[in-house]
């Protein structure tokens, strides 16, 4: 089997990383600051581009500006500390001693997705890449992980199993939101398990995508042994 699993939101509590180093720049709890996402959208409104783009753009401009260089020393501050969803670590190493291969596909950094506590318990990590100059200092985006790309991934990664890329019966992916949904549809219409976590089961994302009827089971996000997440990926992988 294959478990594929968005990062933000769906293994943390939190829609986005803090980003220790835009702390360090005066923006008090960094990108979890109001202020972030504002300047995010008013980017992205001014220059008619995305969000994704948006918030690498705002990122880069809050860093250079406080003086910082943007290496990737710089952007991986405190991946070590990330807090996770409770029984993450857990329910990862339950899935390694089965031989269940475990992939993070995110709109995040990749460079400091790798850099994170739980990276060893991974066969894999895809996020968003960087261009550098020749001292090593980020000068733009290389590959930005969208949500339409999230698929592209997918089926790179049911390829790189053995598999044709169509053939996502082995396949559970989980995520958080509607960013998700690309995701959750071309695995549930292929064949495969679309699992929504959530903190508030009145989600609207929720509510949408079951409608939509591209969600195979939702639950609150607890990942421990006792919780009904748990419960549901054991009589999947049983079956």
């Amino acid at each position: 089997m294959i478990f594929i699993y968005d990062f933000d939101g769906t293994l943390t509590p939190f829609a986005i990383p803090k980003f220790e180093i835009l702390e360090k720049c005066g923006m008090v709890d960094g990108a979890h600051n109001p202020k972030f996402m504002e300047l995010v959208k008013e980017n992205a409104k001014e220059k008619n581009i995305d969000l994704y783009s948006s918030i690498y753009e705002v990122y880069f401009k809050l860093i250079k500006d406080a003086g910082f260089s943007l290496i990737d020393d710089n952007l991986c501050l405190g991946s070590k500390d990330v807090v996770y969803n409770k029984g993450v670590v857990e329910f990862l190493t339950y899935l390694n001693s089965l031989e269940i291969k475990n992939y993070v596909v995110s709109s995040g950094p990749k460079v400091f997705l790798e850099e994170t506590s739980i990276s060893s318990l991974l066969n894999g990590i895809y996020g968003s890449t960087f261009v550098y100059d020749n001292d090593g200092a980020i000068i733009g985006v290389d590959y930005l992980m969208s949500d339409k790309n999230k698929v592209e991934i997918i089926k790179s990664i049911v390829k790189l199993n053995g598999l044709d890329d169509s053939n996502c019966s082995n396949v559970v992916y989980i995520g958080d939101g509607l960013t998700d949904s690309y995701a959750m549809e071309y695995v549930k219409s292929n064949g495969g398990t679309s699992i929504f976590v959530y903190k508030d089961e009145n989600s609207k994302g929720l509510k949408s995508m079951e409608e939509r009827g591209i969600i195979s089971y939702s639950a609150f996000a607890d990942f421990s042994s006792d919780s009904g997440l748990f419960n549901y990926v054991k009589k999947l992988i049983i079956k």
